[in-house]
């Protein structure tokens, strides 16, 4: 717990917050209704649950900054000669199930 303190007085600095969205079109309070109400939440349960898996999402810039920390790596397979021996793999695969079935 993180605590705020003055000469007066201490307080949790990570209270809840409350979000107030103004001028929400309509047709988009329309559907968030509707996606609450087919999964049996609330507006606010639901909103909620839509901003955390937001929110555990990188940006793309956050996303872009972590390919960039990556270590280049050299094959001696060209990616598009790799990509089309996965794929004949996979269908090999898919043949010999269903030649099995």
């Amino acid at each position: 717990m993180h605590l705020a303190c003055t000469s007066r007085n201490c307080y949790r600095a990570l209270m809840p917050v409350h979000l107030q969205i103004r001028d929400l079109p309509d047709e988009i309070h329309q559907i968030l209704q509707q996606r609450a109400a087919a999964r049996s939440l609330s507006l606010r349960q639901y909103a909620l649950e839509v901003l955390r898996e937001h929110c555990r999402q990188p940006t793309l810039e956050e996303w872009l900054d972590g390919l960039r920390q990556l270590t280049p790596v050299t094959t001696s397979t060209s990616p598009a000669k790799a990509l089309q021996q996965a794929r004949e793999a996979e269908d090999e695969a898919l043949v010999d199930v269903r030649g099995r079935s």
